[in-house]
């Protein structure tokens, strides 16, 4: 066999060694008929990734569902923020207001004094130039606490700082880092730059009364002041909810058996007034095995599990109020039972309240400070 024989190639194809050619591309060789199929072959894989160029095209001029994606979430943002400012706007507004009673009423016992001890002097016409500077510098002191702005001041909580947020080109170094908190709920939200924190951190406690009630301990302590078992002493939380997820812990401290001790929610919208827990706004469990839905009293504990006997002195129980469910659950850490109630919106409108109710003389609660 010559060694020409030998080195002559042959078609990939049919294997046949007439007239081959050799592709620069692939190296392989082909004969006359064969390499204009092969070139066809090319021709219709350029022809596809010409077609895959042209719908990627078009999916980067038209990127509707990522463009949506990511407004949806700047406009649940939006919304998040908002209901928060407004929230503790009106938590405000309701402290500033009953900073401003409570020094109306200290103003108000200030008055008869002072105005009994200037008639009587001037009755009996016992008085002198030493008295009148006297009178005089009171009424000056009074004055000048009277005009003053010290009794509240508006200052930013550092602990609550209201994020700005912007977009961020994915893959790019953030300029600082964040930190979020896990909510009562579990729950999660995040675009291609940020973590969207929906947790409020603001103080929880009492605020508003009704009744025979005394707050201590910077709003933290509820206790019954009342002599009879018929004065029911109301009190409300300090913060209101309108949205998200969020867990109050209160410890039964001291309660008079039988326990009757009311805890549940109603919206802010309606005035704390006598029986609210019986109010069409109120929802949540009082003591004889109660609970209350908006007016409808149910106190049988084998069709809604709860049993207020079992309720004992230094118990630990935790209010969640789950806004996005629409619903509020009470549950017992001794125990580890958790009740559930719906509460319907268009009876209890956001924002949510805390309502605690006391029946008798001495029963206290105290908000954990870990709530």
């Amino acid at each position: 066999m010559s060694a020409s024989a030998v080195s002559k190639k042959q078609c990939v194809t049919c294997n046949k060694s007439g007239g081959v050619l050799t592709c620069d591309g692939c190296q392989r060789s082909f004969c006359g008929k064969h390499v204009i199929e092969h070139r066809q072959e090319l021709a219709g894989q350029l022809d596809n990734i010409m077609q895959e160029h042209d719908l990627l095209q078009q999916e980067f001029l038209q990127p509707s569902s990522k463009k949506d994606s990511l407004l949806k979430k700047i406009d649940k943002w939006e919304k998040d923020s908002v209901e928060k400012i407004q929230v503790a706007a009106e938590t405000a507004r309701k402290a500033l207001e009953e900073m401003l009673q409570q020094a109306k009423q200290e103003f108000t016992t200030k008055f008869p004094i002072i105005v009994e001890t200037l008639r009587a002097s001037r009755e009996a016409d016992d008085f002198s130039e030493h008295d009148l500077d006297r009178w005089r510098q009171q009424l000056k002191e009074l004055t000048t606490e009277m005009k003053s702005s010290s009794i509240a001041s508006f200052v930013a909580d550092k602990n609550e700082p209201i994020f700005l947020r912007k977009l961020q080109k994915t893959g790019s170094t953030p300029q600082a880092p964040e930190t979020t908190t896990n909510s009562a709920c579990p729950s999660s939200a995040s675009t291609a730059s940020s973590t969207f924190s929906t947790k409020p951190r603001l103080q929880v406690g009492f605020a508003e009364i009704l009744g025979p009630v005394l707050i201590e301990d910077g709003g933290l302590c509820a206790k019954h002041m009342g002599l009879t078992t018929s004065d029911y002493a109301y009190v409300r939380g300090r913060l209101l909810y309108s949205g998200g997820c969020h867990t109050m812990r209160f410890k039964l401290e001291k309660f008079k058996k039988q326990y009757q001790i009311f805890f549940g929610c109603m919206s802010n919208k309606v005035d704390l007034q006598i029986s609210a827990f019986r109010s069409s706004s109120a929802v949540g469990w009082f003591g004889h095995n109660q609970t209350y839905e908006h007016g409808s009293c149910v106190s049988d504990c084998k069709k809604h599990g709860y049993n207020s006997s079992k309720m004992e002195i230094n118990d630990i129980v935790r209010l969640t109020f789950d806004c996005d469910r629409r619903v509020i659950q009470l549950f017992h850490e001794r125990l580890k039972l958790t009740h559930t109630l719906k509460v319907n919106i268009g009876k209890t409108p956001y924002p949510w309240q805390v309502l605690v109710v006391l029946s008798h003389s001495g029963d206290c609660v105290k908000v954990l400070n870990d709530s």
